[in-house]
């Protein structure tokens, strides 16, 4: 093979490894730092701290979490408001919540031209449903099993599992107030809970996960979770 056979066969090769290594493998903490200080924010090593823990697990949203922050950087509204979201990320990040919904949702609003305001408050109620759902599995014997620990009881999911579940039990309870649902109509909450995960049953989710928290989770379980968001 002569030198320009050669360099035509590795640059093929090359692209046709790219989207097999992802983007994500691309993106390094100095990434964020340039998008932070480009806003930028009031407390960026804080904030740093959190997304390096944050790059450590496998569901991190890496792409999604850049592309939010350069969009941030280019939005016209106050640099405080821009600061609130990301201290939010940065909340989640450091008591071990996945962020993924929470990006989203901020994505989301940017595309729709909600008010950066608008969007805190919804990223601050989304924060508190998440962490009170991690209690509300903890309670009912759901545990999370990070990678390499031993599975101390039957029912600790994988973490990558359990956070799967997490987001969407609590983005069923933030979808639901967001349309002006009551947090007392917890048997609607529940229906909206079930037909969410035996949707996602099969696809995203496993079957026994969906099994496991449809059995130990009640309607006056979501109800007190909601009221707590909405206080």
């Amino acid at each position: 093979m002569n030198l320009r056979k050669t360099r035509v066969f590795w640059t093929f090769t090359l692209l046709l490894l790219l989207p097999i290594l992802g983007v994500s493998a691309q993106i390094s903490l100095m990434d964020y730092e340039q998008g932070l200080y480009s806003i930028p924010v009031s407390n960026p090593d804080f904030i740093l701290f959190t997304i390096e823990l944050g790059m450590t697990q496998a569901d991190f949203p890496a792409e999604p979490l850049l592309r939010l922050i350069d969009r941030l950087a280019s939005h016209p509204g106050a640099v405080f408001e821009k600061d609130g979201i990301l201290i939010i990320l940065a909340h989640a990040l450091e008591d071990g919540l996945p962020i993924e919904g929470l990006v989203g949702k901020a994505l989301e609003g940017l595309a729709r031209n909600v008010s950066l305001q608008q969007i805190e408050q919804g990223l601050s109620q989304l924060l508190i449903l998440l962490a009170e759902t991690r209690d509300l599995f903890y309670s009912k014997g759901i545990f999370n099993a990070p990678a390499g620990a031993p599975q101390a009881v039957p029912t600790a999911i994988p973490t990558l599992r359990f956070n799967q579940l997490l987001i969407h039990v609590s983005g069923t309870i933030g979808d639901f107030l967001e349309s002006g649902g009551s947090p007392f109509e917890g048997h609607l909450l529940y229906q909206g809970m079930h037909n969410r995960l035996t949707m996602l049953q099969g696809i995203t989710l496993l079957p026994e996960d969906v099994e496991l928290v449809l059995d130990r989770i009640e309607p006056s379980d979501l109800t007190q979770v909601a009221l707590v968001a909405v206080r």
